[in-house]
């Protein structure tokens, strides 16, 4: 890990050097003078100091100084808002190694500072002594009951909660017995997370320490890439600075981080999982080495150290995740409520307490007869008898508001069989909804009388024009024979168009239960339906073409109901064809399930695909005459004698415009006869 000290005196840094210096292989301290961070300088704490040159030349002059007077070798990098030729001269005298002004391009310095270090490392790097095993001291029998009674102490580490105020004890007792002058518990740096999180962070931060200094502490981390951390999770046992390892010599980075905290020993804190964090110590003041109970104690000690850290963080995050939900659950609009399994009211929010007519900063907790008797009776019958109802709607407090009620079953999934169970009720306010559910009917409802009265004025208007005008000429012309047929022809006409919207309005209103006692000759029907569409269209040369091979080819229904149905079939083909030498052609099949089919088709365009959806829905035409309730009439007759109707886009494999299904009669042997 890369530290690197930031003097700067204002706030706001350019973006490329803000995205360098938080980069994560990167610990940057930010300090406004090198004498907040003396002894970290001193103790060649870090790598690169870089100073930010927004305050003048003179407090330039005087932060290169102060630097120098803590750490003459620090690579020094001076980086100014902009260019002064003055302030570059000024930086170089005063020991500044590099001058930069912005904007200095990300990777550029990057690169400048990897090579800074490069070479700053290849110009101190010192001649190590070759590294010799450390002596151990033999047992020392009088420190065994004090080591035995620090043994039982590391058991109460697993009832704390406060990891960071344990660890700070645990050391002050553990130097009770064993008496280095030196000790730095480095712990993963969890960054405040209120929540667990699949990331594994790769820094450690001192958490607790005795006897270094609070500026080393605030501003050195350790690394899980680099150095002890590194070293540790390699091969987790205790690491000396002048011992040799299983993996070989320790390196540089290892050798310096001893040197910078003044430690000769590094052990390892896991949980017996992984390694979270590293405990740094120098020897015993008396100048001795560690016996081998006292180095197989220490270690245990941290790994019970790291357990207890283990448990300490798991209760955090369990409390924050109960935090979570609780806030959650108070500042969402639905009310909710907990009950137990002896129906005692465990949780409320603010907006149960509304509904409850309770004021939401009101302390008084609601008990089982606060609730009102129909909500009380199915929450009884929930947690009694595990009975959930489906979500149903009852009036608030003030029987003004309108609320959703659903019961959950609040219990671990593998305690749900089992009764009584708590049980969470959530309220949803359902005032607007069902205002605005009953304003949506109000207006379409309004719609539709609207779209009633403009289609049928229309049609009545047009009916009407023929018979205003022959009443116009009848004093006139009633002698005339010519005028006598015209008026006729007039007055047939147009009433029996009247007569059929009045028709068409009656089937739609009315439910008609065809009787299963008639028996509805469908090749007759389909006759009858065509004669009277010819009447009906004025269209006496239109033509049927009706294929039929079945002997019998009847129904269960209502004979005249079924005509008619096929008449508005007929006249929506006639109408549709376009020409007065109209021909609908029919096939007549029967299905092995005995389902009888009629398949019509007319010599007009068919229907366009965008048509196929609302062709059987009220007052839908893509002419300019009618009302557009042939088809929905004719569909609901159908539906009504358990049949099918279905509107088809022609194609080469279903050459057909409307295709009809019935049920067919049983054809027994006295029928056959």
């Amino acid at each position: 890990m890369t530290h690197i000290l930031f003097i700067k005196n204002s706030e706001s840094i350019s973006e490329n050097l803000r995205g360098v210096i938080t980069a994560p292989h990167i610990r940057n301290v930010s300090r406004r003078s090198p004498s907040e961070a003396s002894t970290a300088l001193e103790r060649g704490a870090f790598d690169i100091a870089i100073i930010y040159a927004d305050s003048g030349d003179t407090t330039l002059a005087k932060h290169l100084r102060s630097l120098r007077s803590f750490n003459k070798t620090i690579p020094t990098i001076v980086i100014a808002p902009e260019y002064n030729l003055e302030s570059e001269q000024l930086a170089f005298d005063e020991g500044a190694d590099l001058y930069f002004s912005e904007p200095v391009p990300k990777q550029t310095l990057e690169r400048m500072i990897q090579h800074t270090l490069r070479a700053s490392e290849s110009a101190t790097t010192p001649t190590e002594p070759p590294p010799q095993p450390p002596v151990y001291s033999a047992e020392i029998p009088a420190q065994a009951s004090a080591l035995h009674i620090l043994r039982d102490f590391s058991k109460i580490l697993s009832f704390s909660l406060d990891y960071k105020a344990f660890t700070q004890h645990f050391i002050l007792k553990l130097r009770d017995h064993i008496s280095f002058s030196r000790i730095g518990i480095f712990l993963e740096n969890d960054g405040q997370k209120s929540f667990a999180s699949k990331s594994r962070p790769t820094t450690f931060a001192c958490i607790a320490s005795f006897g270094l200094p609070a500026d080393l502490v605030d501003c050195y981390q350790l690394s899980r890439d680099t150095g002890l951390g590194r070293a540790l999770a390699e091969q987790s046992c205790i690491l000396h600075r002048q011992a040799h390892t299983s993996l070989g010599e320790i390196d540089s980075t290892t050798r310096k981080e001893f040197d910078i905290l003044g430690c000769q020993l590094a052990i390892p804190i896991c949980n017996r999982e992984r390694l979270i964090g590293v405990a740094v110590l120098n020897g015993p003041i008396t100048g001795r080495n560690y016996s081998e109970d006292e180095l197989q104690l220490l270690y245990l000690l941290m790994e019970e150290l790291g357990l207890s850290i283990r448990n300490s963080r798991l209760h955090s995050e369990l409390a924050a995740h109960g935090q979570l939900i609780e806030n959650v659950l108070g500042s969402i609009s639905s009310g909710a409520l907990v009950l137990s399994e002896q129906l005692e009211v465990i949780y409320t929010n603010n907006s149960a307490k509304h509904f409850l007519g309770m004021g939401a900063d009101e302390a008084e907790p609601i008990e089982w007869g606060d609730l009102p008797n129909e909500l009380a009776a199915p929450i009884h019958r929930a947690v009694e008898l595990g009975e959930l109802p489906r979500p149903f709607l009852i009036h608030g407090a003030n029987n003004a508001e309108l609320h959703k009620i659903s019961l959950i079953p609040f219990a671990p999934s593998d305690k749900l069989p089992l009764l009584p169970r708590p049980v969470m009720v959530v309220i949803e306010d359902y005032t607007h909804i069902e205002a605005s559910k009953q304003s949506a009917l109000k207006d379409s409802k309004s719609q539709l009388i609207n779209l009633i009265a403009k289609r049928f004025a229309h049609e009545i208007r047009n009916s009407l024009v023929p018979l205003t005008t022959h009443m116009q000429l009848i004093d006139k012309k009633i002698d005339q024979p010519k005028f006598q047929t015209s008026l006729k022809s007039a007055l047939t006409r147009e009433t029996s168009r009247i007569k059929r919207l009045s028709e068409q309005m009656l089937y739609l209103a009315e439910h008609s239960k065809p009787s299963n006692q008639d028996v509805v000759d469908l090749e007759t029907a389909i006759l009858d339906g065509f004669s009277r569409a010819k009447a009906q269209g004025c269209n006496n040369a239109a033509k049927l073409s009706l294929d039929n091979t079945l002997k019998n080819a009847s129904i269960h229904g209502n004979v005249e109901d079924i005509a008619y149905a096929f008449e508005e079939l007929f006249l929506n083909s006639i109408q549709s064809s376009g020409s007065a030498e109209s021909t609908v052609h029919v096939i007549l099949r029967r299905n092995d399930e005995d389902i009888l089919t009629a398949s019509i088709r007319d010599n007009g365009p068919g229907f366009a695909d965008e048509t196929l959806t609302d062709a059987t829905e009220p007052f839908f035409s893509t002419r300019t005459t009618g009302v557009g309730l042939g088809l929905s009439v004719a569909k609901k007759i159908i539906e009504e004698h358990q049949g099918f109707i279905q509107i088809n886009s022609r194609t080469p494999k279903a050459n057909w415009d409307i295709k009809i299904e019935l049920p067919a009669t049983l054809t027994t042997p006295t029928q056959t006869q």
